[in-house]
């Protein structure tokens, strides 16, 4: 119910859980605090396991997103189902969040940046 965090490349990825909505998003959130705290350059966050999410789990990211821009870091997400895209196109945040199609495309992409 929680994310799996590790660091691939400098890049501290967060693989999120199957369903990221009130349930799991608290859990989630409390994963993160000490991983921002840190102050990492790149955050990758992995929905290649997530089938949901809902206005929980968008505002963990929304929060965080501008936790790491206020820090100088950068923030890509990978890996979204068709419905994850929906509810991201439908919430307008495909416009204000960096997406690639898989883990890698979005690991090359932060390490160009970074």
């Amino acid at each position: 119910m929680s994310a799996e965090i590790t660091i691939i490349e400098g890049t501290t990825v967060v693989t999120l859980p199957r369903r990221f909505d009130t349930d799991s998003a608290p859990a989630v959130e409390k994963d993160l605090k000490p991983v921002i705290g840190r102050h990492p350059d790149r955050l990758l966050f992995d929905f290649s396991g997530t089938d949901y999410i809902s206005s929980a789990g968008m505002r963990v990211l929304v929060k965080t997103l501008h936790t790491m821009k206020d820090g100088g870091g950068t923030v890509v997400f990978s890996s979204l189902n068709s419905h994850v895209e929906y509810v991201f196109e439908i919430a307008g945040f495909l416009k204000i969040f960096t997406i690639c199609k898989t883990r890698e495309k979005a690991l090359k992409h932060l390490k160009k940046d970074g």
